[in-house]
């Protein structure tokens, strides 16, 4: 319990700290304000004792603003603070809790606050040009509904219970790599894959749990701020 308690605060004052530092980078550095919206597929790679079980992904949206501070030649940082509509569906052939040690599956669907602090590379110097973006992905689930069924027939409906010391977890932490294309006007479009490194359960004994996405968005620079 202590270990899930430190966990929490410590996600908190990571992604309090990201979030200061977009805004005071942002307000000290020539940088570029953006804004983006995209439709994602969103999973889980979902494990109970070691043993894989079978997973669906589900259709989502995300939509949010970015920043483009120079950093040298080619390379930017480009930070971006997001909204996201995740979810999952997983079939348990083992027992798994949370949601319940009778449930035979189990429908999510979770609405997150995403910090992404990323590192852009320019593959060419030219206005248009193909691009490259790879970091840290910081997340915070404000509430998740879920949907299962149990062995005995029952069906369950009910809002997911987010704890620091039980249930799921809503402080989460994962890589996010990006691969798209810039206009001189400003314009971008990329994919890009998102897979969380910790596990959003908290129970002893309970399921592994790591959320994942892939999806493409399209964004707009819209001005530059100077210092």
């Amino acid at each position: 319990m202590t270990i899930d308690s430190n966990k929490s605060a410590k996600m908190k004052k990571i992604v309090i700290y990201s979030v200061t530092l977009l805004f005071y980078i942002s307000a000290t550095a020539q940088s570029q304000l953006g804004v983006l919206a995209g439709l994602h597929a969103s999973s889980a790679l979902y494990a109970v004792k070691n043993v894989k079980q079978p997973t669906d992904f589900k259709i989502g949206f995300h939509i949010g603003a970015d920043y483009k501070i120079p950093f040298e030649n080619r390379l930017t940082f480009v930070p971006a603070l997001s909204y996201s509509m995740m979810g999952y569906k997983v079939t348990l052939n083992q027992p798994s809790y949370p949601p319940d040690l009778l449930a035979k599956d189990n429908d999510t669907r979770m609405h997150e606050i995403d910090v992404d602090p990323l590192l852009q590379y320019d593959l060419t110097k030219k206005a248009d040009h193909l691009f490259l973006r790879a970091g840290p992905t910081f997340n915070f689930i404000i509430s998740g509904k879920e949907n299962y069924n149990l062995t005995t027939g029952e069906a369950i409906d009910r809002n997911m219970k987010f704890s620091t010391m039980s249930g799921y977890g809503r402080y989460l932490a994962g890589i996010i790599t990006q691969v798209g294309y810039e206009t001189s006007c400003g314009y971008t479009i990329y994919v890009q894959y998102m897979q969380q490194l910790m596990s959003m359960n908290n129970e002893l004994d309970g399921p592994n749990i790591r959320n994942r996405m892939v999806g493409i968005t399209v964004g707009k620079f819209l001005l530059t701020t100077k210092k």
